[in-house]
Order: structure tokens, then C-alpha cells, then sequence
């Protein structure tokens, strides 16, 4: 086996597209400069847009038609408008159009962008940076790879090729 050239590499500071085009995730390194638990989501850059609605409780329930989800499915959630915190979501209660998922307690609404393709998904629960080489030839991000920080006290480098 040779060593491959054509690996790049991209810092992300926030949430965002850190690739546009078919590509394989090779690695990530988190660097993490809080403490507190947070989880980092690495999806391919195929999104669905829609709304959602937190009357008050735990309960967050999102539209989207044709979402293609089942009971129990992973997606990150990037709430473009209210007060919700992105991150990823374990999805229930399915519907044609309709799920729900559990958020902190809150009473918001407002439009979001849904990842329904989660590549890896990285928690970090201390101060320490970590690098995780991901094995063989890597994930395939058909559309690319979008990367989704839930906090500011997070950045990360992703390598990709």
C-alpha cells in the first residue's frame, strides 16, 4: 500500500460546510477549551429545511415533508432562528412530515436545517485535544462534509481527501 498525497485538511471554528464536494473523512482532531460534555457532528452536506415548535416542556417537534426518517434515527439539528441549541438528535414519535426530539427545557420556535446523514459523532468531556484517525479508506461524504459545533468552546480540524 502507498501513502496517499491528496489528503487536505480545514479548521472550523463554527458550524458549517467544511467541504462542497465527494470527498472521505480521514480524521478529525477536537480541541475542546472547556470542560463541560459537548458532541461534535461530522454529516454529509446534505440538508432539509424546515420548522419547529417548543410549547414549553422537553418536547421539540419539527416539520419537514418527506423527511425520510424512522423511529430512533440520528440527525443534527441546526436551529437557524429562536433559541434552541444545535446538536444531534435522537429523532421519535415519526410522522410522514412531523418527529420529535427532547431539548433542554424552553419555549422557542422557529425555522432549522436538518443533517439527516451523520458521518461520526465525537463527545468531548474535559479541556483536552484528541486526534481520531479514522481507519481504512475512510467515511464516503457523497455531497461533502458538514461539521456541526454545539459551542463556541469547541473547534476542529477535519482531514479529508
Amino acid at each position: 500500500m502507498t501513502m496517499q498525497y491528496d489528503v487536505k485538511s480545514y479548521h472550523n471554528t463554527v458550524s458549517g460546510v467544511a467541504y462542497a464536494g465527494r470527498t472521505r473523512l480521514k480524521g478529525v482532531l477536537i480541541s475542546p477549551s472547556t470542560s463541560v460534555t459537548y458532541n461534535t457532528s461530522f454529516c454529509d452536506n446534505v440538508s432539509l429545511s424546515g420548522t419547529y415548535d417548543v410549547p414549553g416542556s422537553t418536547v421539540c417537534t419539527v416539520t419537514i415533508a418527506k423527511h425520510g426518517l424512522s423511529n430512533g434515527d440520528r440527525v443534527y439539528l441546526n436551529f437557524t432562528s429562536g433559541t434552541a441549541q444545535d446538536e444531534a438528535y435522537t429523532v421519535a414519535n415519526v410522522t410522514t412530515n412531523t418527529f420529535t426530539v427532547t431539548v433542554a427545557s424552553a419555549t422557542t420556535s422557529g425555522n432549522v436545517t436538518m443533517y439527516p446523514d451523520i458521518l461520526a459523532e465525537f463527545d468531548c468531556s474535559n479541556g483536552t485535544s484528541f486526534y481520531s484517525l479514522i481507519p481504512g479508506e475512510g467515511i464516503l461524504a457523497p455531497n461533502g462534509i458538514y461539521v456541526g459545533i454545539p459551542n463556541a468552546a469547541i473547534t476542529t480540524t477535519i482531514f479529508y481527501g
